[in-house]
């Protein structure tokens, strides 16, 4: 995989309310004088999700979540048939000292209830990130809540922060030194720089034809491309050019840039047709500028599993035409085919 600059900062909590706490005041001393969010006395942490659904309780390193099935029921989730907990959280890379409650669109990998389901991310040891959804379907089922396990690239986080990004929910982590990372684009790029899909971009152009580009990421930081196109009228693309090179990820948002960027690096291995002898000047420095492609690319991914790059400077991906308006954004989604 490609080398990673990484992430997170300080966890907001949630908003609780009144009973928020339910049958955790049991657990802790002065329970009224207690909200969600607080760290009690006794090392003893609890963190609520904003709307009062799941509550997550943290004492000695071991987690165990809580349901307000009041508030669930008001979801039409047939809430009688589970249980309001605890139910024990299971990790795999150890103790945990912290958690986040949000509800993440892109991150709901149920939308059962008509609601985003809440995700829950949790600190532990090392400064490692694991995640699950909470759903209570699952607990009464299973009596426990197993996380997805380890966010990969993610070390040395050190605290955890509920806001938003583009105008959607997302939960941001913290390193030591203050860098930024969104958790959701995380998880996301987990099914992005793998070698079992193509990332494809389409574009209409005025003259009815339409334009074709396929990526394929490798979990190495190699990837491929191939640019084609269809013309009015046909059922298939052309391809036109081929490429090869890298790619290296940059998840802190610290740069400025708002989101992660992608440093490409890309030379051309095979063109559908080389240069003729009446080639005018411009034509052939079109051509030495396509032998390469290098740039870095700010990115972003949509909760309808779009891959959105936008190009920063350098050199565009594809051009409207032979020698037309270089394209400077692109959104892509996912196949199985390249």
């Amino acid at each position: 995989m490609a080398a990673l600059a990484l992430g997170f900062a300080a966890c907001g909590g949630g908003g609780g309310g009144e009973g928020s706490l339910g049958d955790l005041t049991q657990y802790v001393p002065d329970p009224e004088d207690i909200e969600a969010g607080d760290e009690v006395p006794g090392g003893v942490v609890i963190r609520e999700d904003e709307d009062g659904l799941v509550t997550v309780r943290i004492e000695g390193g071991v987690a165990e979540i809580y349901f307000n099935l009041e508030r669930w029921g008001t979801l039409n989730t047939g809430q009688d048939e589970f249980g309001e907990g605890p139910f024990p959280i299971e990790t795999v890379s150890g103790k945990v000292s912290d958690a986040v409650i949000g509800k993440v669109e892109s991150m709901d990998i149920y939308n059962n209830w008509g609601v985003v389901t809440p995700a829950v991310a949790l600190l532990t040891e090392g400064g490692r990130v694991e995640y699950f959804m909470a759903d209570p379907s699952i607990g009464w089922q299973d009596d426990k809540y197993l996380s997805h396990g380890v966010l990969p690239w993610l070390t040395d986080i050190v605290s955890f922060e509920y806001g938003y990004k583009m105008g959607e929910r997302t939960i941001y982590a913290f390193d030591s030194i203050g860098n930024q990372y969104d958790i959701s684009l995380v998880n996301f790029l987990v099914n992005v720089f793998n070698e079992d899909g193509v990332w494809e971009f389409f574009m209409p152009t005025d003259s009815g034809d339409e334009l074709y580009c396929g990526i394929q990421f490798g979990e190495d930081g190699n990837m491929d491309m191939v640019i084609g196109s269809k013309f009015e009228g046909e059922a298939a693309y052309e391809t036109e050019q081929t490429y090869s090179g890298t790619y290296e990820v940059f998840l802190s948002e610290n740069s400025g840039t708002g989101v992660g960027f992608m440093e490409i690096d890309l030379a051309l291995t095979w063109w559908i047709a080389e240069l003729g002898e009446d080639a005018d000047a411009e034509d052939l420095a079109f051509w030495e500028e396509r032998m390469t492609i290098a740039g870095p690319y700010s990115f972003s991914a949509t909760g309808d599993g779009f891959l959105n790059l936008s190009l920063m400077y350098g050199d565009a991906l594809m051009y409207d035409g032979w020698r037309g308006e270089p394209i400077e954004s692109y959104n892509f989604w996912q196949t199985m085919f390249f």
